[in-house]
């Protein structure tokens, strides 16, 4: 073998042997890799079923929901549509040696906790838990749907609503888990999709609800959304052609006696131009069982503007009977009494 084959076989051998050594090398990598780590986390001797420290103190569960975006509130469905991220965190010292794994939500213990409000919900993100140090379990979950709220629309259009949105345990009593805020997840996005309200506040509280089906107390979290309406809508697409409406109606004071003709034409206009109108703006808030502020300034402008076409109606009762310095002096004082009374309403409704 010449010395030019031998130099070309030794480099042979040492090309082998550095290949035999990366794939040792990358073997003993990937034993040690995450996807082992994965696999060790499948491996689970937890039952699901049962609490962490089961038969002692309430399980703590740390609850927290930030407001990603609001979408719409409605007052007619008494319903508000938002995208929710909450947070749940509790610590199952059972899972301490599967740190830094994330597992399936259901072969673990959870709190189970659902929402109070009814109403359409999807998830966006797959069941999934953390495990930290300690065996502690962080759950995040992005939350969108629509979620049933109860407004008081006693004041409407000027109204502040307090929505709130409530989860709880459909499985496990005070006596086995307590639900706790998460102040610093708690919270929301400023830039929200929703025009019409501004958000006050967002706050996070704990409360306890009694189940009669199951003759228990349950851990309650609610998400509390202070919010008041915004008016300017309300002010110049329905308060200000009411207005205008009811001064159409008192031009018949200023037209003369005589000529009662045009004033029958103007006061039956002005009389259905309101029904319209009401009709118009009757699916602002639902059937309620009480009156609204808007409400009362409807009924009390409707009251004026009828009784501007009785006194239209009088008037030319009146004139009928050459009675012409009767309605004269009817007309004048009309001129001052309803727009006192106008005035009185307004007082009534808004200012007080």
């Amino acid at each position: 073998m010449t010395r030019k084959e031998q130099i070309k076989r030794v480099s042979h051998l040492f090309s082998a042997a550095l290949l035999c050594t990366a794939m040792v090398l990358a073997s003993t990598a990937f034993a040690s890799s995450p996807t082992v780590k994965g696999n060790s986390c499948a491996a689970l001797d937890v039952q699901a079923d049962v609490r962490p420290d089961a038969g002692g103190p309430p399980t703590k569960v740390t609850v927290g929901i930030r407001i990603m975006d609001l979408m719409g509130i409605s007052d007619v469905s008494q319903t508000l549509t938002g995208d929710f991220a909450v947070m749940l965190t509790w610590t199952d010292p059972r899972l301490a040696h599967l740190q830094g794994c994330q597992i399936a939500l259901d072969t673990i213990w959870s709190p189970g906790l659902v929402f109070f409000n009814s109403g359409e919900k999807s998830r966006e993100r797959p069941r999934e838990a953390r495990i930290g140090p300690g065996g502690q379990v962080r759950y995040l979950q992005r939350w969108y749907g629509t979620f049933a709220t109860y407004h008081n629309l006693r004041d409407f259009p000027f109204d502040k609503q307090t929505f709130q949105i409530s989860l709880f345990s459909l499985y496990w009593p005070e006596k086995d888990l307590k639900l706790v805020v998460d102040e610093l997840f708690t919270g929301w996005r400023e830039l929200l999709n929703i025009s019409n309200w501004s958000i006050d506040g967002v706050e996070g509280t704990t409360n306890r609800s009694y189940s009669e089906a199951q003759d228990d107390f349950f851990s309650r979290y609610d998400l509390n959304i202070s919010a008041h309406r915004m008016t300017r809508f309300y002010m110049w697409k329905v308060m200000l052609p009411l207005c205008l409406i009811v001064f159409m109606s008192w031009c018949v004071f200023w037209i003369s006696p005589a000529q009662f003709g045009p004033q029958v034409d103007l006061s039956a206009t002005s009389m259905l131009t309101l029904i319209a109108f009401i009709f118009a703006t009757t699916n602002m808030v639902p059937e309620l069982g009480y009156l609204t502020r808007l409400d009362l300034f409807i009924v009390g402008s409707t009251i004026l503007v009828f009784l501007a076409l009785i006194e239209t109606a009088v008037t030319v009762y009146q004139v009928s009977h050459e009675r012409k310095e009767q309605v004269l002096r009817m007309d004048r004082a009309c001129r001052l009494l309803f727009p006192l009374a106008f005035g009185i309403l307004i007082v009534v409704v808004f200012l007080r």
